[in-house]
């Protein structure tokens, strides 16, 4: 088992050129948040009139509520760790339907972080924009990108990201552990090979029946604090255990550097991933509206010029 690369200062250059294009995880210290304003009694006050979802370990819906009523309930539990401890994911707009999203909330506190200067703004397949325009997560909307309230003890059980999207959690309040599997260890984390197997369902839990101890062996392993952010490449399976109580943001993205297992994604005929339907949506924000990913697969022509146009 290795641990994470922690790293104090990135470039963007060398992050895509080491990390994205690599497809290999690390962890940038970062202090581009206020911690004064990124913490439990701030936002259970500042943001207590707009509802939240709360999720289990793998992603079902459990209830809606507040984040006052979450923090209350949740927050400041001593002694061993708790069962099926709940888990705020506030997540902005992901499709066009009405629901509890986060984009208020998000607006609410953009005074109060900043892109870490590592991430690329330019150069992105997901979200779609022309080649020369800058995308922002403080400001913009991004797949998944997501407010994440957790009590000690909460989890991201074993999964990966959807549609081979890379994703960043940046870390603003109390500690997370974070374990990660290399994608060619897929089969061997499924609960069998012939089951269906989404990102979020079909693996095994690493850490059953005891939240302390894995039952396979990680290729990564660390914790995040506050002003840490951790990059998540495309394809690795990764679970997450709340140690501290914990406050995050996190956001999911395809660079063109590293690109390709998308383009796979779409060429194998994607159509029937309910997560297709996210994909979809984050196109027609750009005014691309996509019926079929032949369809998208057609818009990357000049950057990939084995693929033929679509005929529709």
């Amino acid at each position: 088992m290795m641990e994470l690369d922690v790293v104090s200062h990135l470039s963007e250059q060398a992050f895509i050129e080491n990390f994205i294009a690599e497809n290999r995880p690390v962890v940038v210290k970062n202090d581009a948040f206020d911690a004064d304003k990124w913490t439990p009694e701030f936002m259970a006050d500042f943001l207590d009139d707009l509802p939240v979802q709360v999720y289990d370990s793998l992603f079902d819906l459990q209830e809606v509520t507040t984040l006052a009523n979450y923090i209350g309930r949740h927050f400041s539990q001593k002694g061993e760790y708790r069962d099926k401890v709940p888990y705020v994911r506030w997540y902005n707009k992901l499709k066009e339907v009405d629901y509890i999203w986060s984009d208020e909330a998000f607006g609410r506190m953009s005074p109060y972080w900043s892109k870490p200067s590592f991430l690329p703004e330019r150069s992105m397949i997901i979200p779609s924009t022309n080649r020369g325009v800058a995308v922002d997560p403080v400001t913009d909307s991004f797949p998944y990108r997501g407010i994440l309230v957790a009590a000690r003890g909460a989890r991201t059980r074993l999964h990966t990201d959807p549609f081979c999207s890379d994703a960043v959690v940046a870390q603003f309040y109390g500690v997370k552990e974070i374990v990660m599997y290399e994608p060619d260890r897929f089969d061997e984390m499924r609960h069998s090979s012939n089951e269906n197997i989404d990102s979020f369902a079909g693996f095994i839990d690493v850490r059953q029946p005891d939240l302390n101890q894995l039952t396979h062996e990680p290729d990564y392993h660390g914790f995040i604090g506050p002003g840490d952010v951790v990059y998540v490449p495309h394809g690795w399976m990764h679970d997450v255990l709340v140690v501290e109580d914990s406050i995050s943001t996190t956001w999911n993205f395809v660079h063109e550097q590293g690109s390709l297992a998308f383009i796979d994604y779409l060429m194998d005929g994607p159509e029937e991933d309910s997560e297709f339907e996210v994909l979809k949506y984050f196109y027609s924000l750009a005014g691309d509206n996509f019926h079929s990913a032949r369809d998208i697969l057609a818009k990357y022509n000049e950057y990939f010029l084995e693929i033929e146009p679509s005929s529709t």
